[in-house]
C-alpha cells in the first residue's frame, strides 16, 4: 500500500482527536479487503478518464487490471459489477461537464484525475496532503471561475458530504494554486479569486443516493481550511489530546486507547449515587448507578448508555493483558486459554474445489456468493444427497481449531494443558483464497 502522509485527507480523526497520529504511528499500516478491492475500482476509473475517448468501461469486461500492483500484485478482474459502478462515476461527471459548458459557455472544462492536492503547504505544512479521484476546473482568460472535487467511494458505508473534512482538504489543495499568495503559494489567501465556489461531491454506488454534493462559497472552503490548519497544528504538540467519538471507529490505537474510558468514568463520576458512598468497589459503585433505571430519566439514560463504549473499552484492555500474561504461561487464577469456537475450512485448493461443487450441479451464484462458499454453507444446500454432503466432508473439509480466547473456569482449579491431544493447522495449511 503506498505510503500515506502524515495528515492524510483521507484520515477523517485527526481533526478530531490530534493526540490519534502519534499513536496510530506505532501501528503497521496494512490495507483490509475491501481498501484493496476499491484500489482496483479506483485503478478502473484512472484508466477510463485517461483514455475516455478510446476506451468506455465495459472495454476492460474480463480483463485483469493491475497486476503487479503492491496491494493486489495478481491484479483485479473486471466484472460487470465493477463496470457499472465506474460507468456511475463517469456518467456524472460527463453529466457536469454538460451542466457546467451551458453555464460558462466561453470557458475551458478541464477534468483531472488522481490530482496532486497540498493544502498543507498554504500553511508551511509538509504532511497534509494527498490525492483527489477527479477535479473538475472552470477556467477563462487565466483565471478560475469555478471548482469541483469529486471522490469515488467503493464500499457500502454511508459517507457525508457537507463538513467532509478530507474533500474540504482535496478542495483546498486544489484551489490554492488561484488563490494563495506569492511564489510558495501561502496567505494571505484571495478567495474572491474563484468568484464561483466550490463543489465537493460524493459516488458512492453501493448506497440508496449515490451521488451527492455541497457548494460552498470560496471564503467558506477557506474558512474550513484554516480551522483544519488548527486542528493541524494541535497534532504537533507532545500532549497532543485524545478525543473519543464516532471517529474513533477504524483507529489502530482503539484498543489500547484511555479516551473513551476516561470520559465514561467522568459520566460515572458525575452521578450522586457514585459520590456519596465511600468505600464501595467499582462493581458496587456501577452497580448504584444503573441500578434501579426504571427511576431515571432519558437524558441519564442516553448518558450512561453512551458511557457503556469508554467501560467496555477499558476492560478489553484488562483481557488482552490477561490473555498475554496466560499466554506467557504464567498462573491466572480463576482464568485460561481455552479453544474457542471451531470452522470448517476447504482442504484443497480453489479452482479444485470449484470443480468438485460444478460437478455437483451447484450454480456459479451459490459457489461465489461473492465469494467462495464455506463448508458449512455447502453441507446446508438442499440440493445436496446426504450421501454427497457426507463424501464432500470427509475428502474435501478439515476442521480447524478455534483461536484462543479467554474464558471464565471454576477458581481455584488447575487446568489442564489445551490442545495436547489436538494437532493443529498452521497457516500453510489454510488455502491462499479465504
Amino acid at each position: 500500500m503506498g505510503t500515506h502522509a502524515r495528515l492524510s485527507p483521507s484520515n477523517h480523526r485527526w481533526p478530531h482527536c490530534p493526540g490519534s497520529v502519534a499513536l496510530e504511528a506505532q501501528y503497521p499500516d496494512i490495507a483490509g479487503d475491501a481498501a484493496i478491492d476499491g484500489t482496483g475500482t479506483h485503478l478502473l476509473l484512472e484508466m477510463c478518464l485517461n483514455n475516455y475517448y478510446y476506451y468506455t468501461p465495459s472495454h476492460y469486461e474480463g480483463w485483469t487490471i493491475g497486476t503487479k500492483h503492491e496491494d493486489k500484485p495478481e491484479g483485479w478482474l473486471m466484472d460487470q459489477d465493477r463496470i457499472e459502478r465506474v460507468e456511475m462515476c463517469l456518467n456524472y461527471i460527463k453529466r457536469r461537464k454538460e451542466e457546467l459548458h451551458q453555464q460558462f459557455p466561453e470557458a475551458t472544462i478541464t477534468v483531472q484525475a488522481e490530482s496532486r492536492s497540498d493544502p498543507g503547504g498554504m500553511f508551511g505544512r509538509k504532511d497534509w496532503q494527498g490525492t483527489c479521484d477527479v477535479t473538475i476546473e472552470v477556467t477563462h482568460d487565466n483565471a478560475c471561475l469555478f471548482v469541483e472535487v469529486i471522490d469515488y467511494k467503493d464500499g457500502r458505508g454511508w459517507v457525508h458530504v457537507e463538513g467532509n473534512s478530507q474533500l474540504l482538504s482535496y478542495a483546498g489543495g486544489r484551489i490554492r494554486p488561484w488563490i494563495a499568495s506569492g511564489p510558495d503559494l501561502v496567505r494571505p489567501l484571495r478567495p474572491e479569486r474563484i468568484p464561483h465556489g466550490v463543489r465537493i461531491s460524493i459516488v458512492q454506488p453501493k448506497t440508496s443516493q449515490p451521488v451527492r454534493y455541497h457548494d460552498y462559497t470560496t471564503s467558506d472552503v477557506v474558512d474550513a481550511l484554516v480551522d483544519l490548519s488548527w486542528a493541524a497544528t494541535k497534532t504537533d504538540w507532545d500532549d497532543a489530546p485524545l478525543v473519543s467519538g464516532k471517529h474513533c471507529q477504524w483507529c489502530k490505537h482503539k484498543p489500547n486507547c484511555t479516551a473513551q474510558a476516561n470520559e465514561s468514568l467522568e459520566v460515572l463520576k458525575m452521578s450522586n449515587d457514585v459520590v456519596t458512598q465511600d468505600g464501595q468497589s467499582l462493581f458496587e459503585l456501577i452497580g448504584g448507578v444503573v441500578g434501579d433505571v426504571t427511576e431515571m430519566d432519558t437524558k441519564r439514560l442516553t448518558e450512561l448508555a453512551d458511557a457503556r463504549a469508554g467501560i467496555e473499552a477499558a476492560f478489553d484492555r484488562v483481557d488482552k493483558e490477561l490473555f498475554a500474561r496466560l499466554e506467557q504461561g504464567q498462573e491466572v487464577d480463576g482464568y485460561a486459554l481455552k479453544p474457542g469456537r471451531s470452522s470448517r475450512i476447504w482442504n484443497e485448493p480453489e479452482e479444485e474445489i470449484v470443480k468438485v461443487l460444478k460437478n455437483r450441479k451447484l450454480k456459479r451464484d451459490y459457489i461465489y456468493p461473492p465469494k467462495l462458499a464455506s463448508p458449512a454453507q455447502v453441507l446446508k444446500n438442499p440440493n445436496l444427497t446426504d450421501d454427497q454432503k457426507e463424501k464432500i466432508e470427509k475428502q474435501y473439509v478439515t476442521v480447524k481449531a478455534g483461536e484462543l480466547k479467554l474464558t471464565k473456569v471454576t477458581r481455584g482449579k488447575k487446568e489442564e494443558v489445551p490442545f495436547k491431544d489436538v494437532v493443529q493447522t498452521t497457516t500453510d495449511d489454510i488455502p491462499s483464497f479465504l
